[in-house]
């Protein structure tokens, strides 16, 4: 059983039927007509048919992606942001986690330490 989402097929028609034309738009489907009445836009006609289709029933759900905008979801981030994205830029910014590596790479050219040669090469 898979849910249906009215949200996610856009906003009711006005006027739209989907018996209207005997039936054309429902062809094929006719034994569930009074199902297939209820749909408010060709979108939710098409994914009732293809319900049918795979052989599930017609259920619509209301919640939808709405729970992506409720307030658990925004504290969730807000706590993201808080104690891992904000700590880490602080310690990042004060200079944390600098090595002897990273501070020679910024210095200048004339201040790095070059590789000595041995005395006795041949090359």
């Amino acid at each position: 059983m898979t849910c249906l989402y009215a949200s996610d097929y856009g906003p009711p028609e006005p006027g739209f039927d989907p018996l209207a034309g005997d039936g054309r738009l429902i062809k094929g489907f006719e034994a569930h007509s009074a199902q297939l009445a209820r749909a408010a836009n060709p979108g939710q006609l098409a994914a009732m048919q293809r319900a049918l289709l795979r052989g599930d029933e017609i259920v619509w759900c209301d919640q939808g992606y709405g729970w992506a905008d409720s307030g658990p979801v925004h504290a969730l981030f807000a706590a993201i942001a808080l104690f891992v994205i904000l700590p880490w830029a602080a310690w990042r910014f004060r200079g944390g986690g600098e090595t002897a590596v990273f501070r020679a790479r910024r210095r200048p050219i004339s201040q790095r330490p070059f590789p000595r040669l041995r005395e006795n090469d041949d090359a």
